[in-house]
């Protein structure tokens, strides 16, 4: 099935006028289209993003800022050895002290700015649960995208994860962040808590394709990222209204489009089906 065939507008006319790590990333990955501008448009994103990156590698010692920038970084096709990547990296080792119920492993910004700018940050693959997960989870899946989920620090979160994480643990944004690094670590992606996470989220799935008090983007992103046979039914129930859902201009979500479309159209990629 090759749902581009069947969305109303081709989603590259909103995603060709972006000028941003998300654009960029979209362009490439997706479409396979890389514009002579975008050398240009890449190397200026990047200088303003590590302009005012500080010393210590964060971006004014606050997770939320660093977090999404090295996130950005990815996006325009940074790799871990990059200077500021590696110093960035560096920072969110050093907030990695905490234990969660005595469980090791776990990030935590002692910046008490974090909190509030957590809840209100709409952007990137992360969503406002529970402070110390939101953070955790986040950082380990960047550690994944720059190819170090092998760290040992970073194996000891999932391990601390894997001795007592089941998806009805917390609320919503917290089952969805965990289960999403799970799904993607490969000391993980086979495990049992995998496993009922999918069955958990089959069991709130309803008859429109969307999942009972979950984020439909964010759940879509997640399950995307599986070959799990149970992932696939869910995303095959959910395509419908991801056609139904998409902007007159080609994009996707309301608040945050620019996520909402790089959620959208990364998972179809993930899935095969664009």
């Amino acid at each position: 099935m090759n749902i581009s065939e069947k969305l109303k507008i081709d989603p590259l006319n909103y995603a060709a006028g972006l000028e941003s790590p998300i654009g960029i990333y979209i362009r490439r990955e997706i479409f396979k289209h890389e514009p002579k501008s975008d050398a240009a448009l890449k190397k200026r994103l990047y200088d303003q993003t590590v302009a005012d990156q500080s010393i210590d590698g964060s971006w004014s010692q606050l997770f939320v800022r660093t977090a999404n920038n090295l996130w950005n970084l990815a996006l325009l096709g940074c790799e871990a050895e990059e200077k500021s990547v590696k110093k960035a990296l560096g920072w969110l080792l050093s907030i990695q002290k905490s234990e969660y119920r005595g469980h090791p492993g776990f990030f935590s910004s002692p910046n008490r700015k974090d909190p509030s700018l957590m809840r209100s940050t709409t952007y990137g693959e992360f969503g406002p649960g529970c402070s110390i997960f939101y953070q955790t989870t986040y950082a380990v899946h960047l550690f994944h995208i720059f190819g170090l989920h092998n760290n040992e620090n970073v194996q000891t979160t999932v391990r601390s994860y894997l001795d007592f994480w089941n998806p009805r643990w917390c609320g919503a944004w917290c089952t969805i962040n965990v289960l999403r690094i799970l799904i993607e670590h490969p000391l993980s992606a086979e495990s049992k808590q995998v496993n009922s996470g999918l069955e958990h989220l089959a069991g709130l799935q309803t008859k429109t394709g969307t999942w009972r008090g979950f984020p439909f983007y964010h759940t879509l992103h997640a399950l995307s990222r599986t070959r799990h046979t149970v992932a696939k039914k869910q995303l095959e129930r959910a395509f419908p209204i991801v056609i139904r859902r998409q902007n007159k201009d080609g994009s996707w979500g309301r608040k945050e489009r620019e996520t909402e479309t790089f959620l959208v159209l990364d998972s179809l990629k993930n899935a095969g089906v664009m």
